[in-house]
């Protein structure tokens, strides 16, 4: 049985669905998730990247970490409507561009960076999913049509290859390494002491390189030098099925040597058409669409190697009269996987 988060209250729940990809947790959706029988969320973020500055409109204030209190009403908010507050995903660039790119100032967005970590455990966050993507996510689109219309991302790699460098210059492979694991060594004796488990997100789209910066964690390899260049019971996955399709990966592979490490912290529950290996494009697809994986092989595999935590929706097509959040590409999802969750649990 994979029980990475030890704590009492998360460690003998089965494998189930969840929700994720928000920043606030608001009545109506807090309410729809219930609706959905869900019990489980995420909140992600995302939109505190590069460009975007203004913190105010955010559940969670301060552009240098994240304070106790503040902590405490967000992780009662969602308790409150009778909903478990797994993780929070994605700190603002600003608690860690410096760290990541090695430049002066490193030392003490390190020390908010710990902080912010301590304060999680101390108000009853168990997980902090964290990017290593100091050029963002990047998409060639978020309207490619797919099935009946619906909008869906997609990439091509030919439109990223003119880009200008975003830091510059052209950065090595073996200094992005040491930037993350001087991260990695002054977080996760952090994490350890607060109970927090680190979960990291692929790159996304996992490629060598985007705008002069080495995209470090693109591939099963890559993932393997991660989670051992400093070890911890504390630092896992958030298992994007998404992305490790679009690495080429062998998902029942990765699953059976991250499952067996005790990595496997939460999933990220999304597919695509094809991977980026011999491909330039890609795009994403309704996880009932034929895609890189089967959904009821890979969910099976999950409850064979005894994975106990939540599987979340990832990126969803939008269909016609989702708002912003994907609802009704969200709860087709969620419906899926309680559908094949239920089978697995009959033994069908």
């Amino acid at each position: 049985m994979v029980r990475l988060l030890k704590t009492e209250k998360w460690a003998n729940l089965p494998m189930r669905p969840g929700f994720g990809s928000f920043m606030h947790p608001t009545e109506e959706k807090l309410t729809l998730i219930k609706q959905l029988g869900v019990d489980d969320i995420i909140l992600n973020m995302y939109r505190n990247n590069l460009i975007d500055t203004n913190f105010d409109h955010l559940p969670l204030p301060g552009d240098r970490q994240w304070e106790y209190k503040d902590l405490l009403m967000l992780r009662n908010t969602v308790e409150n409507a009778g909903i478990r507050f797994l993780a929070l995903e994605n700190m603002p660039f600003s608690f860690y561009d410096k760290i990541m790119m090695g430049q002066p100032g490193r030392e003490e967005q390190l020390k908010h960076v710990q902080e912010t970590i301590a304060n999680m455990g101390s108000a009853g966050i168990p997980v902090l999913g964290y990017g290593w993507t100091p050029t963002g996510v990047w998409r060639s689109s978020t309207t490619y049509p797919i099935r009946g219309g619906a909008h869906s991302m997609s990439i091509d790699l030919n439109d990223f290859k003119k880009a200008p460098l975003s830091h510059g210059r052209v950065f090595s492979e073996e200094e992005m390494w040491d930037y993350y694991q001087y991260f990695l060594e002054g977080v996760l004796p952090v994490a350890e002491e607060a109970g927090v488990t680190l979960a990291l997100h692929p790159n996304d789209p996992p490629v060598p390189s985007l705008a002069g910066v080495p995209q470090l964690f693109r591939s099963f390899e890559a993932y393997k030098k991660a989670m051992s260049i400093v070890e911890s019971e504390n630092h896992g996955l958030q298992y994007c099925l998404g992305n490790f399709s679009a690495m080429g990966e062998d998902i029942n592979a990765v699953t059976d040597y991250f499952a067996k490490q005790d990595k496997l912290v939460y999933v990220h529950f999304q597919t695509v058409s094809n991977s980026l290996v011999n491909n330039d494009k890609l795009n994403e697809v309704f996880v009932d669409m034929p895609g890189y994986y089967d959904p009821v092989s890979v969910l099976k595999k999950l409850k064979d190697v005894g994975f106990n935590g939540m599987i979340m929706p990832g990126h969803v097509p939008k269909m016609i009269g989702d708002g912003s959040w994907e609802e009704r590409g969200r709860s087709f999802t969620i419906g899926y996987i309680k559908g094949i969750i239920a089978a697995l649990n009959q033994g069908l």
